[in-house]
């Protein structure tokens, strides 16, 4: 998966726990269609799905150096790969009228901070070092996501 890919996960799983949705496959799906970007899988729009990214990221320098690949001996199960002219569009229906759906709305792509990803249930990493503050802000006001160390 080519980072644009990862950051569409990463995105749809932070939106989701921010709005108290519970991400799952089905639901990145009606957003998502898989792709296949020069030599790598990644994710593109839905067509009559909403947008919930905003301005994602145009590059990534340098990614390649730090891309590997796995043996096949080494995996555990068999796994079929897919050639490049076997990803079909899919005709999904968007759930356009379910409250889920309703609640994700578009969201800029940024890159946040270790407290921001505790408080959203995406990591339990709070560096013991840390100085930063444990409840989050937004213009003046607290959220309602408390941190505990």
């Amino acid at each position: 998966m080519s980072p644009p890919g990862m950051v569409r996960v990463r995105h749809f799983e932070f939106l989701c726990r921010s709005h108290g949705v519970e991400p799952s496959v089905e639901r990145f799906r009606a957003f998502y269609q898989l792709i296949r970007n020069m030599a790598f899988y990644s994710f593109g729009s839905r067509g009559s799905a909403k947008k919930i990214l905003l301005n994602p990221p145009k590059s990534f320098h340098d990614w390649k150096q730090n891309f590997f690949f796995i043996r096949e001996e080494v995996i555990p199960i068999a796994m079929t790969f897919r050639a490049p002219d076997m990803i079909e569009k899919e005709e999904l229906s968007i759930p356009k009228k379910e409250d889920w759906y309703l609640q994700l709305t578009a969201t800029p792509n940024r890159v946040f901070g270790k407290n921001v990803l505790v408080a959203a249930r995406m990591s339990d990493q709070w560096p013991a070092e840390s100085n930063e503050v444990t409840v989050l802000k937004f213009e003046d006001r607290v959220g309602p996501w408390a941190c505990a160390r």
